[in-house]
C-alpha cells in the first residue's frame, strides 16, 4: 500500500518501457543526462463533491527528463519523438484500465495528456522537457 498520491506515481512511472537506465526522481532533476522526475502541478483538487462527502478530485503533475541535447537535428527529433510514445503510453495505459496505485480510500479512474511534450530549457549538452498530466481519482468520505 502506498502513502500518498506521488508515492503511487512514482511506482507507476518506473514501470513505464519507455524509460532508460536514467535516475528517477520526485521534485529534483540534476544536470546530466539521462534522468526523470516527477513534480508535483497547482490545481483544485476537487472537481465534483457529493453529499455524502465523497468526491472526484485531480491531481495536476508534470513528467520531466533531462535529455542529452545540442545542435544535433537527429536528436531533438529523438527527444520529441520519445515524448510522443510517452504520452501514448500514458493514454493506452489508462484506457486499459492499468492505474496507479493510490492511498487507502482513493481510486484511480484516469490518466489524461494535457500537453504534449516540450523543451522546457536547455543548455549546450542537455535539456529539460516536460509533459503535464492529469490524475483523476475518486477519495472516499
Amino acid at each position: 500500500m502506498v502513502e500518498s498520491i506521488i508515492e503511487g506515481l512514482d511506482r507507476y512511472f518506473r514501470d513505464c518501457p519507455l524509460l532508460q537506465d536514467g535516475v528517477f526522481r520526485v521534485d529534483a532533476l540534476g544536470d546530466e543526462a539521462v534522468e526523470y522526475m516527477l513534480e508535483p502541478g497547482i490545481s483544485s483538487p476537487v472537481v465534483k463533491k457529493y453529499v455524502d462527502g465523497s468526491s472526484v478530485r485531480q491531481y495536476l503533475f508534470n513528467f520531466n527528463s533531462r535529455e542529452y541535447y545540442g545542435m544535433d537535428r537527429v536528436q531533438a527529433i529523438q527527444n520529441s519523438t520519445f515524448y510522443e510514445k510517452f504520452g501514448e503510453w500514458v493514454e493506452e495505459q489508462s484506457e486499459a484500465g492499468r492505474l496507479p496505485e493510490l492511498p487507502e480510500g482513493m481510486e484511480a479512474r484516469s490518466i489524461s495528456v494535457l500537453t504534449s511534450g516540450y523543451l522546457y530549457d536547455a543548455s549546450f549538452t542537455s535539456a529539460r522537457y516536460q509533459i503535464q498530466l492529469q490524475l483523476k481519482y475518486y477519495k472516499e468520505a
